[in-house]
Order: structure tokens, then sequence, then C-alpha cells
């Protein structure tokens, strides 16, 4: 195992938390009622489009899955550009997924965890990344 998380080019605190992992289903539904008061259900299989949520946590003063100043820099570049191609997402367990940013919502969320004028390469920031599974 390579014991890596990476986002195309940029590697990431192996310890960020999926928090979405199996809050997912692989079968769409969509339910209707006819007008003879029947119920109409149509299903199929989502090939596309699975949530993957990483973010940083705490518990107390305990933190994990932080970033520094530079890796959110390079985390905002490539979220700021316009795909025309899926990214490679490789999780510590070897899993891969091509994956797109979810603009829909913020697609990169951050905190600075200590609040330093001026900032620095090496300051810590909690962050939250949404993503989606695009194949």
């Amino acid at each position: 195992m390579p014991n890596t998380l990476t986002l195309g080019a940029v590697t990431l605190p192996v310890d960020m938390e999926w928090i979405d992992e199996f809050t997912w289903s692989p079968v769409s539904q969509a339910q209707e009622i006819t007008l003879g008061g029947a119920l109409l259900v149509e299903e199929s299989a989502q090939l596309a489009g699975r949530p993957i949520t990483l973010r940083s946590g705490q518990n107390g003063s305990e933190h994990w899955g932080v970033i520094d100043r530079v890796t959110l820099i390079a985390l905002q570049a490539l979220a700021a550009s316009v795909m025309a191609e899926p990214i490679t997402l490789t999780l510590p367990d070897d899993r891969t997924f091509e994956v797109m940013f979810r603009h829909t919502d913020l697609a990169v969320d951050s905190r600075a965890l200590r609040h330093v004028w001026p900032p620095v390469d090496g300051d810590l920031y909690a962050v939250t990344l949404r993503l989606f599974v695009a194949e």
C-alpha cells in the first residue's frame, strides 16, 4: 500500500476523513403517482456522481488532516481551473477515483487554525474538499 493521499499532483494528509463514504447509494430511484393512482417506480444504477467529501477534523485541541498554506493555495488553484477532464484521487488504501470539484457547493473550504499576520507558507489550515466521482 502506498499510504499516500493525492488529488492530481497535490499530496494531502493521509488522515483526512472521508465523511460521506457510506452515505451514498449506487441506485437512483424516481417515484411517481399516475393519474390512475398507481405507484410508478423507476430504478437504475448511478454510474457517476458519488460524492467524496474529505475534511480535516478536531477533537478538543487535537487536529488531524490539516494542510499548510502552500498546499491550500495549490488546491484553490486546482479548483479554480475549468476541468475538461477529471483528475485522479488516490486514497491511502490504493483505491482511485476519477473526480471533479463540486462547485454546486463550496469546493474548497478552509479556515486557519491560528490567525497570524502576515501569513507564511507553514501556517496550518483545516480544510473541506467537496468532490464527486465523474466516471
